[in-house]
């Protein structure tokens, strides 16, 4: 059994889009937090993960990001800007990240999983993409019919986050800040069983102790499991994870497109 966790690495936009003030600064500093976080977590339980960077944060952050890569762990990319009203450049970040890390960059997430040509991708020299969730979240996205496993289009693998079985329920971020642990380790379970594999995704900022300023508008529903109340959630999903034999991996090793 197979575990690929994603970290969509990006400049703290949430306030944002609620039409809250933040300052640039204080975006990157709220996700570095959480970054730093991470990567000490997953040094001390020795496990590999990816992460889905913006190349705005990288080039903010480089210091991070070559933590990242001297950690054993994948740089993909997350475009460019996260920011609502950016558009997307996939090639331009790609370059990017390509100079900065020195490796090449081989995966892609969309900024809020949006769609995405696979002709796009491809064409730019990416081989996979993990930018689809194949469930049904409300006002966001309908992908009930989407395959829940591996699948390729235009010579471009389409590696889908992870959903529960039989029923999709899914797995992502928010799922793990408002359900009880032991109703998300059995949810997981299920889509071990059915998939043999878990893609699981998360961002930084989640970690970060800030979330609860009300200057952020962060809604309660995420504020209320965040910082160190989340960080205890995460470190005992991933030690039971490991616990029941879990292989933790790169996406891209894991699709089989490692250096």
């Amino acid at each position: 059994m197979t575990v690929t966790l994603g970290f969509d690495v990006e400049e703290f936009d949430f306030p944002l889009e609620r039409g809250r003030k933040i300052d640039f600064d204080t975006q990157l500093a709220v996700s570095t937090e959480g970054l730093e976080f991470l990567l000490q977590l997953l040094a001390r339980l020795g496990l590999r993960a990816t992460f889905y960077t913006t190349a705005n944060f990288a080039l903010h952050r480089p210091e991070l990001i070559r933590r990242i890569v001297t950690g054993g762990h994948e740089v993909a990319s997350h475009d460019y800007y996260h920011g609502l009203t950016a558009g997307a450049d996939p090639a331009g970040s790609k370059q990017a990240l390509e100079k900065l890390t020195g490796q090449t960059v081989t995966g892609y997430r969309a900024p809020r999983l949006a769609a995405v040509s696979a002709a796009t991708l491809a064409a730019a020299g990416y081989k996979y993409d993990s930018s689809i969730n194949p469930t049904w979240i409300p006002t966001r996205y309908n992908n009930l019919r989407a395959p829940r496993s591996v699948s390729h289009r235009d010579r471009l693998a389409i590696y889908p986050v992870s959903v529960s079985a039989p029923f999709r329920v899914p797995l992502f971020w928010i799922s793990l800040h408002v359900m009880p642990l032991p109703l998300y380790k059995q949810l997981c379970r299920s889509a071990l069983h059915r998939d043999g594999h878990l893609n699981l995704y998360f961002h930084p900022w989640e970690f970060s102790g800030r979330l609860k300023d009300p200057a952020f508008g962060v809604p309660g529903y995420l504020s209320h499991c965040s910082g160190p109340a989340l960080q205890d959630k995460f470190t005992r999903l991933l030690e039971w994870l490991k616990s029941r034999g879990c292989r933790f991996t790169t996406t891209r090793e894991y699709l089989g497109y490692d250096e």
